[in-house]
């Protein structure tokens, strides 16, 4: 049902134009209103004007722009009603309702455009808030984003559940599913629940799926070795060193580019890597070990205690290595270590 309402909600705004009904209410301020609001909103994405900036153009006070500013959006909240604007509000209470009762602002901003050019439209939505007097905001701080919510105690709803779901994934000291975290909170709205970690800041999802605390490497990886490994755990094979730091480049973009060779030089020394052939990395947990071919051969040969054909001795380092046939052969001559039989059958001296 909530689902079929979010979805009424939506057809409500099908034939809406945002930008034009904007520009449409502005004209009917007097220029130098206009102006100002256009500045201090942005809607003309030449970066938001301060007080003292508008003020300094205007040769008037930053508290006379503050004042104008006051006065215009009394007046734009007046003339939004001549523009079906309730129809406006009332989607975006309904959308709110739908996801629990709080939404952050970036998440508002991706439902009023379709997730469509997010930066371009984000200032029309917060301008259209802005004369929402029904709709409340709670400032971001280190644990959550900025919330618009209606009623103050589903923000008290949402706090409770972000510390429920901190304290249990500290207990457990791992991360959990969607469905782990939503069967704790409320397993009958998912969509609220979605909101909730949308909003918070400190429970946060991997490149896996995983969910977990922020300070968690596994979770929200800071240096190279750490998205190396999500980046093999995504991917559920062994890796070149430079598709390595090709998938980190692809995932992280927003961070510094990653050198090549500075993966090759932090996998090596990291245990939980291991080189198993020609720059190409695994992970430990797969079953891989550190060691020469030559060591692999012998620990492969040490734990069967007996004799090997080389087709078979072949087979089991290729499936701990990546290397050449021909370097596994070339081991097998070492006299100091085996002993060859006729059939190409081997065992440890």
């Amino acid at each position: 049902m909530a689902e079929n309402k979010e979805k009424t909600s939506e057809n409500k705004l099908e034939a809406v134009d945002l930008n034009r009904l904007v520009f449409e209410m502005l004209k009917e301020l007097p220029e130098r209103s206009r102006n100002i609001i256009i500045k201090r909103f942005n809607l003309d994405d030449q970066n938001a004007k301060t007080l003292d900036e508008i003020g300094k153009e205007y040769e008037i006070t930053r508290e006379r722009v503050r004042q104008i500013e006051a006065e215009a959006m009394i007046k734009l909240k007046n003339i939004s009603k001549k523009y079906n604007f309730d129809k406006i509000s009332d989607y975006l209470k309904e959308t709110v309702e739908n996801h629990g009762g709080i939404m952050s602002e970036e998440k508002i901003i991706k439902i009023f455009f379709d997730n469509k050019n997010f930066k371009a439209n984000k200032q029309i939505v917060l301008f259209i808030l802005s004369l929402d007097d029904k709709i409340e905001t709670l400032r971001k701080t280190k644990i959550y984003k900025k919330i618009y919510f209606y009623e103050k105690e589903n923000v008290l709803k949402f706090k409770k559940a972000i510390k429920k779901i901190k304290n249990y994934l500290q207990e457990k000291n791992r991360s959990a599913s969607f469905d782990e975290i939503t069967e704790l909170v409320n397993k009958n709205s998912v969509k609220m629940i979605k909101s909730y970690l949308d909003a918070n800041k400190i429970i946060l999802e991997n490149i896996l799926g995983e969910w977990g605390c922020e300070k968690w490497p596994h979770i929200n990886p800071k240096n190279i070795k750490d998205k190396a490994y999500l980046s093999l755990k995504k991917n559920k094979e062994p890796l070149h060193f430079t598709k390595i730091a090709d998938e980190i480049n692809i995932i992280w973009t927003k961070k510094k580019r990653t050198n090549s060779q500075t993966v090759h030089n932090e996998l090596i020394k990291d245990d939980r890597f291991v080189l198993i052939g020609r720059g190409i990395y695994a992970l430990t947990e797969w079953g891989y070990e550190k060691g020469t071919v030559l060591d692999i051969i012998i620990e492969i040969m040490s734990e069967k205690n007996e004799e090997m054909k080389q087709e078979k001795i072949v087979k089991e380092v290729l499936a701990k290595r990546q290397v050449k046939e021909n370097t596994i052969i070339l081991n097998l001559q070492n006299r100091k270590c085996f002993e060859k039989s006729d059939g190409k059958i081997y065992r440890l001296k």
